[in-house]
C-alpha cells in the first residue's frame, strides 16, 4: 500500500443536503506494515434513490495523541467513491488509488449485505505445539487472524487476537465476536484461522493455517484442528500438522435487537424542551424563530417538535409527555416578574404534562406571548429534571419503559461543564437526549457533548455509555433531520438494556 507505517482509516459518508462529511467509523491502528488489513467492518444504509458519497481517509497515527484529534496525525490520503458503483461492481470489490495525502498505494473495499443479526460467537482458543519461527534461541509470540470466505474465493479479515509472548502452546483471551462481521449470520461459511509470530517490525511471519466454520467449532466437542503451513506440505512427504487449535466453550450468545424490545412492549417516551432566551428575537417579529404566523405556517420549534414527536408518539401507550421550558422570565400572581428560570411548565395551566404531540404543539404556541424571553441558556437544570423523570418510570424486566430528551435550542449553552456532568449521570439512566439546533448560531461547541469520538467525562467521572445526539438544522428538511437525530437511538437503548441485564418481553 504504501511505506511502513502505523496506519489507520476513517470512513465518513456525505450528507448531500450540507455537503459535510459525516464520519461512519474508525478503524484500529495498525503498526509498522505497509500492507495494514483492518478487520473492522461498518454498516452503511444502502439508498437505491439516493446518491451515497462515501470517503475514505487513511492517516499515519501519531504516537501519544488522541486518535480520533485526525489533525495531530499524518494525512497520508483518501479515495471518494458513490456506494452505488461498490454495489453493482462484480465481486463487490473495489481498489481505488490514494490521492491528495503524502502516501502512494491504494485501498482494497468489500461490500456484502448485512444479515440482521447482533449475535456473538463466543470462544477460548488455545494453540497446541505451534511450530516455532524463532530460532534455536527464541520462542514465537502467536496471534490469530480469522478471515471468512467471499463469492470471488478470497479472504476477508475479520478479527484479531492478541501477541501471546513466548509461547508455542498459547491460550488467548477468550473472544466474543460479531456473527455479522464473522460469516454474515452463515454458521457454514468457510472461514480461516491463520497464526502469525509477532515481529516488532511488521513482518510477521505465518505459523500456519486452520480451515474451519462456525458449525464446526459449535460441533466438534473441542477436537483439535489441525494447523497446516502449506509450504511443508509440498516439501515433506512425511509431514502431518504444525500444531493444532483448539476452540473451547465454543456457543452462539444471542444479543436481541431493538425490535425484540419493542414488539415485547418497551415504551419510548419523550420529553420536549424548548428554549425561550432572548436570542430567538422579539415573537411578535417575523424574523423571529418563535414567530407564529396567522398563515398557519410552521416556525423551526413547531417543526422540530413535530418532526421527532410524530415518530415517537407510536411507541407510547398513554401519550403523556412533559414539556419544560428554558430560559425565559414570567409574571407572578402578584403581577411582578419572575427571575430567569430554567426549567419551568410550559403548559399554560401550570402541569408539566400534556397530551400527545398535538398537545405539545398547543402548549407551546399558547406560551410564546406570554413569557418574557430572557436566559442565559442552560441545560443542566432540566437536564437533571429529566433523568428524575426517566428515573422514576422504574425501566426493569417487567416494566420496560425508555425515554427520549428533545432539546431545541437556538444557540451555544453558557452551562457547558455542568452540562457535561449532567449528561455523564443521564449515561447510566434510561434516557437518551438529542439537540437540534435551530437559527443560525453557531453551535461548533455543542459537538463536545457528542460521545461519537469517545465517551464523556466531567468532574473526574466518565458516561457509562453514549446518550447524546447533536444535529444542526441548515438547509435540510425537518423529517430528514429527525431521521438523523434519532439514528442512534435504538444502539443506545440496547446498550442501556445490556448493562442492565435486561432481555426483550415476550411479544405483547
Amino acid at each position: 500500500m504504501f511505506s511502513e507505517t502505523d496506519a489507520f482509516a476513517v470512513v465518513f459518508i456525505k450528507d448531500n443536503e450540507t455537503n459535510a462529511l459525516d464520519q461512519v467509523g474508525i478503524t484500529p491502528v495498525i503498526k509498522d506494515t505497509p500492507n495494514p488489513s483492518w478487520a473492522t467492518c461498518f454498516t452503511l444504509d444502502y439508498l437505491f434513490e439516493v446518491v451515497q458519497e462515501v470517503t475514505v481517509r487513511v492517516y499515519h497515527y501519531t504516537d501519544g495523541e488522541k486518535q480520533e484529534d485526525f489533525s495531530k496525525h499524518t494525512f497520508l490520503g483518501e479515495t471518494t467513491f458513490l456506494l452505488a458503483n461498490l454495489v453493482v461492481t462484480h465481486g463487490q470489490r473495489i481498489e481505488p488509488n490514494l490521492t491528495k495525502g503524502k502516501a502512494q498505494g491504494s485501498v482494497e473495499l468489500r461490500l456484502e449485505s448485512h444479515t440482521n443479526t447482533r449475535d456473538l460467537f463466543c470462544a477460548t482458543f488455545q494453540g497446541v505445539r505451534l511450530s516455532n519461527k524463532d530460532g534455536l534461541f527464541g520462542t514465537s509470540d502467536p496471534f490469530l487472524v480469522v478471515s471468512r470466505l467471499n463469492e470471488d474465493n478470497k479472504y476477508t479479515v475479520v478479527w484479531k487476537s492478541e501477541k501471546i509472548d513466548n509461547s508455542l502452546s498459547p491460550n488467548w483471551a477468550p473472544a466474543k465476536i460479531s456473527m455479522a462481521a464473522l460469516c454474515n449470520g452463515d454458521r457454514y461459511r468457510p472461514l480461516r484461522m491463520e497464526i502469525f509470530d509477532w515481529d516488532s517490525n511488521g513482518k510477521h511471519q505465518t505459523m500456519g493455517v486452520v480451515e474451519t466454520s462456525v458449525d464446526a467449532m459449535l460441533t466438534n466437542g473441542e477436537s483439535p484442528m489441525p494447523v497446516i503451513e502449506a509450504e511443508k506440505v509440498k516439501t515433506k512427504k512425511t509431514y502431518t500438522n504444525s500444531g493444532h487449535v483448539i476452540a473451547s466453550l465454543a456457543h452462539i450468545e444471542h444479543r436481541p435487537t431493538f425490535t425484540d424490545f419493542l414488539t415485547g412492549g418497551c415504551e419510548i417516551s419523550l420529553i420536549a424542551a424548548i428554549d425561550y432566551t432572548g436570542s430567538n428575537g422579539d415573537p411578535d417579529m417575523p424574523s423571529s424563530l418563535h414567530y407564529i404566523s396567522p398563515t398557519g405556517a410552521w416556525n423551526p420549534y413547531q417543526e422540530a417538535i413535530l418532526s421527532v414527536g410524530k415518530i415517537l408518539d407510536a411507541y407510547d401507550t398513554d401519550k403523556s409527555y412533559p414539556v419544560y421550558g428554558f430560559g425565559a422570565k414570567m409574571h407572578k400572581e402578584d403581577g411582578s416578574m419572575s427571575e430567569a428560570l430554567h426549567c419551568f411548565p410550559v403548559n399554560p395551566d401550570g402541569t408539566f404534562e400534556v397530551k400527545g404531540v398535538s398537545g405539545i404543539m398547543e402548549a407551546y404556541a399558547a406560551s410564546v406571548k406570554k413569557l418574557f424571553f430572557s436566559g442565559p441558556t442552560l441545560f443542566a437544570p432540566l437536564i437533571n429534571q429529566s433523568i428524575s423523570v426517566a428515573a422514576g418510570a422504574n425501566c426493569r424486566q417487567e416494566k420496560q419503559k425508555y425515554t427520549v430528551l428533545l432539546i431545541i435550542t437556538d444557540g451555544t449553552i453558557n452551562d457547558m461543564e455542568a452540562t457535561k456532568a449532567a449528561i455523564v449521570a443521564a449515561s447510566s439512566q434510561p434516557i437518551s437526549i438529542i439537540i437540534i439546533g435551530v437559527g443560525s448560531a453557531d453551535f461548533s461547541a455543542m459537538t463536545a457533548l457528542d460521545s461519537d469520538k469517545g465517551l464523556l467525562s466531567a468532574g473526574g467521572k466518565t458516561a457509562t455509555r453514549d446518550v447524546v445526539q447533536f444535529v444542526a438544522r441548515t438547509n435540510q428538511e425537518f423529517a430528514v433531520l429527525a431521521q438523523k437525530v434519532l439514528a442512534e437511538i435504538p444502539d443506545q437503548v440496547l446498550t442501556y438494556m445490556e448493562q442492565h441485564h435486561i432481555k426483550p418481553n415476550k411479544k405483547a
